[in-house]
């Protein structure tokens, strides 16, 4: 024994050969324990289960470690044990299926309110997601875009979110989370911006052009190339191109797709302005409800956490220990609360509906406000090389 108390490595030793043995065994009997969840459709992961460990444990610890050192060890272990059950018995969340997004048919009937005047990329989107015989609604601006269902001027709005090459598109955002809307489908969509004038006009006579701010704002590289155009900022691209052909002045042009040009008989003056040709804009259909079909592939959130240490970490946590996918986080400032924010989240949907619910269940809890934007398809419309 003495020689033993003289050798404390080996002491140490001793004991992490036998943590190691019991590790195992704990990990096989969790094992046994994942296999009953599946069967019952029951989500891997248990709060309240883990809270009334944690708990127990601290109870009995003697020391010197302290309860937060207790939790924390033993919070690994658990969490270590979810992992290994994730990999035996979880399906990948691959497998959840690519499909393109639903044009159930009560879209077919219903008016979609879209940004701008015929020939904008918001309104290639509606056709592109809904076709041909979709009934579309222009409306001029995004305040007025957002108002056209209560106003009871469309049935739904399809609405830009985010740019490949701009990122958000924050009115829109905005103007989302304020609302009480919900996603119930989502295109991306390829944006080819071309320099559109009045016929007879060329590069050479351009003084002026104009175009909605978030197409200005993807074309920096041209503006740098020809430093002595003046860029105008106005509603939307093709109410641009509408007014350049009706001043018949071959110092102004306009940016916007070739539908446009095609609409209101402007004259291409080069194509692909745009900084890079990789310029997707993701475009999400709105309705007065969420879509809360179990089909889609993805999932968007909206909260609000407390202000205090940890809580974006803690509120992240439930996704992180069931492998569910995070595909974007970000945060928008509550313009009546300074320096308190929302939180916007879009999830990759798993494939277990039960570490699903479980997830958003735990997310309730934390967050001080909770609101879920819907389960939706994905349309992404290639790129034409």
């Amino acid at each position: 024994m003495s020689e033993k108390k003289d050798n404390p490595r080996a002491e140490i030793d001793a004991i992490d050969n036998e943590l190691l043995r019991l590790l195992n065994e704990r990990a096989a009997i969790a094992l046994r324990v994942g296999t009953v969840k599946r069967r019952n459709d029951t989500s891997l992961c248990d709060p309240q289960r883990e809270r009334e460990v944690l708990a127990r444990l601290s109870k009995l610890n003697s020391g010197p470690l302290d309860e937060q050192n207790i939790t924390n060890i033993f919070q690994r272990i658990i969490d270590e044990s979810l992992q290994i059950q994730q990999r035996e018995y979880q399906t990948s969340s691959e497998n959840v299926s690519e499909a393109k997004a639903e044009t159930n048919n009560f879209y077919e009937d219903g008016r979609v309110a879209f940004l701008g005047e015929s020939g904008t990329f918001s309104e290639e989107a509606v056709i592109k997601l809904l076709g041909e015989s979709c009934k579309t609604v222009s409306r001029p601006t995004f305040e007025t875009l957002f108002a056209a269902i209560d106003e009871g001027e469309a049935d739904y709005i399809l609405a830009p979110l985010e740019n490949t090459l701009v990122g958000a598109v924050r009115r829109s955002q905005d103007l989302l989370l304020k609302s009480s809307l919900g996603i119930v489908a989502e295109i991306i969509l390829p944006i080819a911006h071309c320099l559109i004038g009045v016929q007879g006009a060329s590069l050479d006579t351009i003084e002026i052009v104009e175009s909605h701010p978030v197409a200005l704002g993807q074309c920096e590289r041209f503006f740098a190339l020809h430093p002595h155009i003046r860029r105008v900022a106005a509603n939307d691209t093709a109410s641009s191109v509408r007014r350049v052909v009706e001043s018949g002045d071959k110092s102004r042009a306009a940016i916007a797709g070739k539908r446009a040009a095609a609409i209101y008989g402007g004259a291409i003056l080069q194509e692909h302005v745009e900084d890079q040709r990789e310029n997707y804009t993701r475009f999400v259909l709105l309705a007065p409800k969420p879509n809360e079909s179990s089909r889609g592939n993805k999932i968007s959130l909206i909260i609000k956490l407390a202000h205090r240490p940890g809580a974006l970490h803690d509120a992240l946590r439930p996704f992180v220990r069931r492998g569910i996918d995070l595909l974007k986080i970000e945060s928008r400032p509550i313009k009546e609360r300074p320096w308190q924010y929302n939180f916007y989240l879009d999830l990759q949907a798993p494939a277990s509906e039960s570490e699903l619910r479980g997830a958003l269940d735990e997310i309730k809890e934390q967050a001080e406000e909770f609101r879920y934007l819907g389960r939706y398809s994905v349309l992404e419309i290639a790129n034409e090389k």
